[in-house]
């Protein structure tokens, strides 16, 4: 996959980000695993992700793929931490939620 800088941070990032919004929801473990597998194999690189996604279930199962995967040096994780994932709405920018999230 082609490859582009992200902004002025120094890191390269594939053209195609998968995004993890339903993982835990209306994905499964099984099929998120083959979403990832697919997203690696043809070069992706950039992974978006939120501590909101279906209350931090999306968050845990990319870990536990990540670390199946073996593949942490190799992407870049995109993720928000505004949004509280216990509540509707509630949105929470203080730095204790910032860094827990």
């Amino acid at each position: 996959m082609q490859q582009r800088p992200l902004g002025r941070s120094g890191l390269w990032v594939g053209r195609i980000g998968l995004g993890t919004m339903t993982w835990g929801r209306q994905t499964d473990e099984f099929e998120a695993r083959d979403q990832l597998a697919a997203f690696l194999d043809i070069g992706g690189t950039l992974i978006d992700t939120a501590d909101s996604y279906a209350k931090g279930v999306s968050e845990e199962m990319l870990g536990l793929l990540i670390q199946e995967f073996d593949c942490r040096a190799d992407i870049a994780l995109a993720t928000k931490a505004v949004q509280r994932p216990d509540t509707e709405r509630r949105l929470d920018a203080s730095r204790g939620h910032l860094v827990s999230a």
